[in-house]
């Protein structure tokens, strides 16, 4: 490095193919996660938009690795490839497996979405409680076995289960669950929230004033401390902050003879707000109050250099600072303080699965030197909390199957999505969740519209085919028959010579250029000039008004080949027609193959004419549940009438036990593909048999095994 620093050229430094690398092992691959990703869905939700000049910079590396050493040069380790949505996965394969995703035909994100994902309307319940509004979303994933197997074709995936890692256990099995009440304070703020919520559902508001994602933050605020949001808001016994300080100070007075540590994560209110309130100062402060040293409490924010926070977690692990607090941005990865580790403090919900699972990893790790650990999650009751955590663990739970290759549907929820809808907030506000039940019923019966009209749509098709698929059979059938005969013809001919008036030519003979002179350079109108025969069949030369021309062989069909416009003599000519008689074996083949599609379609709509649609009773009874519970929402039940809690459930039962596919299986069909330079009719032009396009989303073969592309080298994602 230093004799290319000390060449002249080197003004300010190397470059990074000069520095000799060939190899980059990336550890917390998920920081260059968010690349750009070119889309003409501009105006569709949960696509990323933008990107970071970090994760661009290391996609050129990884290209220029790629272009040096084909199939080796990158792997990238990460316990969470997907924490935000689905689409990451395509942003990992365009890192990792750019040639799977060429192979496959998807290189472009809106094919690759065309495959795997669907833009759904997203149906919220508006202001007045009785109607909805849709909104476009790239919200769900189908296709996901295939999607999976492609991801597994660039992937190791390493669970700690299994692994079996040596990691403590944890307090009852699962995180426990701290619940707090919240303050009449917190829910006549929370009722404001409604009521912003409410206004820019029914009122034009300026998203820069207020919008869906700053109510939600604000709620998530709300339940940390009715102080984040309102400066005369008293101190509530009964708060999560005050639990919080509870639990921790008993635990480290349990924990004393063994120096046990603590971790407290918290997204918000680590700076003060404009009236002075500190989620984080208030914690230090009480637990200062309860009897902890403070020089046993520290915060990561503390230590603003690599050295200070090495250092800080120096102490975390021999057990002289007991108390750690942080963000999951600055504690969540890279933080290895967990020797000494016996409990962690969720004192609020993270936006996402993956944020979770890095707070978690701090404590449930290798390295730890208790056996059994806690992990707590602080609640509000009746506010964003509880909603938030439940999606969580939906969430995570999702991921992992697909990771792991354990998911065995067809079609899911993305995990993306930070603000929560009207009907959500609705929900949490009122402490009714069936109101939340009500606008996801609304919007699946919406869906269910859709595919009803799918299959009228279909049926409509499948009658239209049987009666045209019948003459598209018959005329192949010919066609076939004509050119196998052509071809018979053919190849008994003697493919050196021309016979033209009587006289057989070769492509040196003068009379041949003299027969192709006589034909005119332009017409007004298509006209075709016979001139001989070649290998027993008539041929020659069609022109066109502009100017072009092709060389024809006619005998029971009629076959075609286009001369350039700057040769057009006599050896040109000669080997057009080599080129169609030698094409005879070709084209009888695709017809074969064309054939066999069509009666395969035939005998496919055959068996789908007159099919019922298959969700016919799912829809009526859910509709008829959906109207029960819209009555029992908007008034008192009578007696015996089941309540809105139990249509609710209800609803949901009916709604896992009858899963829908998002499309209606399609037959997978093939397309017709000729070199483009080469015009080819029939000597009557026949349309084409009946075709249906493939449908958007439709699965996608992948052909390579792991095994296979781990033998030639391929970049693999190894996770932790």
């Amino acid at each position: 490095l230093k004799d290319l620093l000390a060449e002249d050229k080197k003004d300010s430094g190397l470059v990074f193919d000069e520095l000799g690398v060939d190899y980059v092992f990336y550890d917390e691959a998920a920081a260059v996660k968010n690349l750009e990703t070119p889309s003409k869905m501009d105006r569709v939700a949960g696509i990323p938009a933008g990107g970071s000049e970090r994760a661009f910079d290391m996609y050129m590396k990884a290209r220029y690795l790629d272009e040096k050493h084909p199939g080796f040069g990158l792997t990238f380790a990460n316990g969470t490839p997907v924490s935000n949505s689905m689409v990451e996965l395509y942003t990992m394969q365009r890192f990792l497996d750019p040639d799977g995703l060429k192979a496959a035909g998807i290189e472009a994100f809106d094919a690759w979405a065309a495959q795997f994902g669907e833009v759904i309307e997203a149906m919220e319940i508006s202001p007045d409680g009785k109607s909805f509004r849709p909104r476009s979303r790239f919200a769900k994933f189908v296709n996901l076995p295939e999607l999976q197997q492609m991801f597994r074709q660039f992937a190791d995936v390493q669970t700690a289960e299994m692994l079996n890692l040596p990691r403590p256990t944890l307090v009852g099995g699962k995180p426990q669950i701290v619940a707090c009440r919240m303050s009449d304070e917190q829910q006549e703020l929370q009722d404001e929230l409604v009521k912003r919520y409410e206004k820019i559902r029914s009122e034009k508001v300026d998203p820069r004033i207020d919008n869906a994602l700053a109510i939600t933050t604000d709620g998530r605020k709300l339940a940390l401390d009715a102080r984040m949001l309102s400066s005369s808001a008293p101190d509530f016994p009964g708060s999560k902050v005050n639990a919080l300080v509870e639990n921790v100070a008993a635990t480290w007075e349990r924990t004393t003879p063994t120096r046990g540590t603590q971790m407290i994560f918290c997204d918000m209110g680590v700076h003060p707000t404009a009236w002075g309130y500190s989620a984080y100062e208030e914690v230090t402060r009480k637990l200062i109050q309860r009897g902890i040293p403070p020089g046993q409490i520290a915060s990561i924010g503390d230590a603003d250099t690599d050295a200070k926070k090495q250092a800080l977690f120096e102490k975390v692990r021999q057990g002289s600072v007991r108390v750690l607090l942080g963000s999951t941005a600055k504690l969540g990865t890279g933080t290895n303080v967990q020797k000494r580790l016996v409990a962690l403090h969720h004192l609020d919900a993270p936006w996402k699965p993956a944020e979770v699972e890095q707070r978690d990893g701090r404590i449930l790790r290798q390295g730890n030197e208790n056996a059994e650990v806690a992990v707590y999650r602080y609640v509000t009751e009746g506010s964003f909390d509880a909603y938030m955590w439940q999606a969580l663990e939906t969430k995570a739970k999702f991921i992992a199957q697909v990771m792991t290759g354990e998911s065995g549907v067809r079609r899911a929820e993305d995990v993306g999505g930070q603000e929560l809808s009207y009907a959500e907030v609705k929900a949490i506000a009122s402490g009714n969740p069936a109101v939340l039940v009500l606008a996801e019923t609304d919007a699946e019966l919406q869906r269910l519209a859709v595919l009803r009209r799918n299959h009228a749509d279909e049926q409509y098709t499948a009658r239209r085919a049987m009666r045209e698929l019948p003459q598209a059979i018959d005329r192949l059938e010919k066609r076939i028959a004509a050119l196998s005969a052509d071809q018979r013809t053919a190849e008994g001919g003697d493919s050196g010579i021309v016979t033209v008036a009587g006289k057989n030519l070769r492509p040196q003979d003068a009379a041949f250029a003299q027969a192709l002179n006589r034909i005119p350079e332009r017409v007004d109108y298509t006209r075709r000039f016979p001139l001989g025969s070649f290998v027993g069949l008539s041929f020659g030369i069609e022109v066109h008004p502009g100017g072009g021309a092709d060389v024809y062989l006619e005998g029971q069909s009629l076959r075609k080949w286009m001369l350039s416009k700057e040769s057009q003599g006599p050896r040109a000519v000669m080997n057009a027609l080599h080129r169609v008689a030698g094409s005879y074996a070709e084209h009888v083949e695709e017809g074969r193959r064309e054939l066999t599609l069509c009666r395969s379609q035939l005998a496919d709509f055959e068996a789908r004419v007159g099919r019922p649609f298959a969700h016919d009773a799912y829809q009526d009874h859910l509709a008829g549940l959906r109207d029960k519970l819209r009555d029992a929402l908007s008034g008192t039940p009578a007696e015996g009438e089941p309540t809105a809690a139990d249509l609710a459930e209800e609803i949901k039962s009916v709604r896992e036990s009858h899963a829908v596919e998002a499309a209606p299986a399609r037959p997978r069909v093939e397309k017709r593909v000729l070199p483009v330079r080469r015009k080819v009719e029939e000597k009557a032009p026949e349309p084409e048999a009946v075709k249906e396009p493939p449908p958007a989303n439709e699965p996608i073969e992948i052909v390579p095994s792991f095994r296979s592309r781990v033998a030639k080298g391929g970049s693999q994602m190894t996770l932790f």
